[in-house]
């Protein structure tokens, strides 16, 4: 009976394993829009500039909240150049964001409606995940 090596198995599983792990932490496609809401999308209005607001506007296609829910945004910045952070005021159905800094931008926007009952506790229901990539001119 002739034995065969268990090297070139266990080669083969190390290299699906760590491809498996690459594509599970590999970052999001940039301009992905995912919305709970058939059709919803959020559109960035204005010029990109250093220092001018640019406003984020929802539209969720005539989805109406449900009575005492109310909205929470939420906006990341995990690719930008260094300096100063951009300034956010959250808001529904716009949000502005003024870039202090020109350069490229990676900007992660979230959309939750958020309720609470009577009996404590919150509930929360993600209405839009975006993920856009920016300019910003100086």
């Amino acid at each position: 009976m002739k034995k065969r090596s268990l090297t070139p198995l266990l080669a083969a599983c190390a290299v699906l394993a760590f491809a498996w792990a690459a594509l599970l932490s590999g970052p999001a496609r940039a301009d992905e829009i995912h919305s709970a809401t058939p059709g919803g999308e959020v559109r960035l209005q204005g010029p990109a500039k250093a220092g001018q607001p640019v406003k984020a506007v929802f539209d969720l296609k005539g989805y109406q909240f449900p009575m005492g829910a109310y909205t929470a945004v939420n906006v990341e910045f995990p690719v930008r150049p260094k300096g100063a952070k951009p300034k956010v005021r959250p808001g529904y159905p716009e949000t502005t964001i003024t870039f202090a800094e020109p350069g490229s931008y990676r900007v992660l926007i979230l959309l939750n409606e958020v309720s609470k009952s009577s009996c404590g506790g919150v509930r929360a229901k993600s209405l839009i995940e975006a993920t856009l990539d920016l300019d910003v001119a100086p």
